[in-house]
């Protein structure tokens, strides 16, 4: 059995969406358990929610709710006895694999390092998730925990990406750096340290620079940048990818000689839906955590929600942290046998 811990009080749209989405979740998945931590305000709702799987959920009631509008900086102070302060105490304590919300980020950034801890050699957490491409995925981080970085900050998030993969393949990992251009005198001071670094410690891997129009390529398998790039890159995409969506069904079905023949375009059409529609990609990974936090975005909907738990549920049943830990700290060693010359 599998047990995951949900803090449904996050998100734009209220807890009630979190709800419809565990309910959804748990009628396809009898393997797995759910501890839902909530405040006194819903917990009628989330009791009546689950009566008929009463077996399969925990109801945590907590003190408060995190706002989108707290300040990171308070978390350590009001934060604790919060509902995400209780679901990330969970994996902690060993009682649940993993956890997600769609909260505040700043808020699961502080109690996350605080309540988990780091993963040794990593200093801050970043946020990566699985994109499609031409070829296999490709895992992309920072999307947004950390706006700027370090030249030591980038190589650790390509030690992050780069053992994440490691961990889940028997591949090496084929590793690029976001920047504006393939030339090596481009990009900011940070950016083209940052690429000597890997160069030297990680030539089997380090692939150079990549621009914008290379990431759906599928050439590489990890691509790092920081929280501010990664997080446009991320927002752009999803948007460009809604509007795909509804040119194609909008074009398809403003014919209506179209419509005679929608049983042959729209299992085409639905096929190009799943592999780009941003709600199928909505969980991203807080690498860098000792244990699984899914953040999922502050407005998903109950399917982007859902879609979220699924991808707690893959990564969870395949995630190894000590492997991870293990591939980093020796992607690390070398890198920081580079910096030390």
């Amino acid at each position: 059995m599998f047990t995951y811990a949900v803090d449904i009080m996050g998100g734009d749209l209220g807890p009630r969406v979190a709800l419809k989405a565990c309910k959804r979740f748990l009628r396809f998945r009898r393997d797995v358990n759910l501890i839902v931590t909530t405040t006194a305000e819903f917990e009628a709702d989330v009791r009546s929610a689950f009566s008929s799987r009463k077996n399969s959920v925990r109801i945590l009631v907590c003190n408060n709710a995190i706002s989108m509008a707290d300040k990171p900086a308070q978390m350590l102070r009001s934060g604790l006895t919060s509902t995400m302060a209780a679901a990330l105490s969970e994996v902690a304590e060993g009682r649940a694999q993993g956890m997600v919300s769609a909260g505040n980020t700043g808020a699961l950034l502080v109690l996350g390092r605080h309540i988990l801890g780091m993963i040794p050699g990593i200093d801050r957490p970043a946020l990566a998730t699985l994109l499609p491409t031409r070829r296999e995925p490709l895992l992309m981080l920072d999307l947004g925990a950390n706006l700027s970085a370090s030249p030591e900050q980038l190589v650790q998030f390509a030690a992050l990406g780069v053992g994440w993969h490691e961990s889940q393949h028997e591949t090496p990992a084929r590793l690029g750096l976001l920047n504006v251009g393939r030339e090596s005198a481009k990009g900011t001071d940070a950016v083209r340290c940052a690429a000597g670094y890997l160069e030297t410690a990680m030539p089997d891997r380090y692939q150079g620079f990549y621009e914008g129009d290379d990431i759906y390529k599928g050439e590489i398998d990890v691509l790092v940048t920081d929280g501010f790039a990664g997080n446009i890159t991320l927002k752009a995409s999803e948007g460009l990818s809604e509007w795909l969506q509804e040119l194609i069904y909008k074009e398809f079905r403003q014919h209506w000689f179209m419509r005679w023949f929608a049983w042959l375009w729209l299992p085409a059409v639905r096929n190009i839906e799943k592999r780009i529609s941003p709600a199928r990609h909505g969980g991203a990974l807080l690498l860098g955590l000792k244990g699984i936090v899914v953040k999922t975005h502050g407005k998903s909907d109950a399917r982007a929600f859902r879609y979220a738990l699924k991808y707690l549920h893959r990564t969870s049943a395949s995630f190894d942290l000590e492997r991870l830990a293990g591939c980093v700290a020796k992607t690390q060693q070398s890198v920081g046998l580079c910096i030390d010359e």
